[in-house]
């Protein structure tokens, strides 16, 4: 049972640390984020995640 809870622990200082980077590296400037998610775009590219683009492309499309 204690696995269990240090795995969850760590699952969540994980993520924690990920989001805490995202948000402060492109709050001081470090990182470049065009559409203001607070997700850098180095990440966005990686994942293939640009969501700023595909919403104007929607837009567009329904026009």
């Amino acid at each position: 049972m204690s696995e269990i809870a240090i795995v969850i622990v760590f699952v969540v200082v994980l993520f924690g640390g990920v989001i805490a980077y995202s948000f402060f590296s492109t709050s001081m400037g470090y990182e470049e984020d065009e559409n203001k998610n607070y997700i850098p775009d180095r990440f966005e590219r990686i994942f293939n995640k640009d969501l700023g683009k595909k919403d104007k492309n929607k837009s567009k499309n329904n026009k």
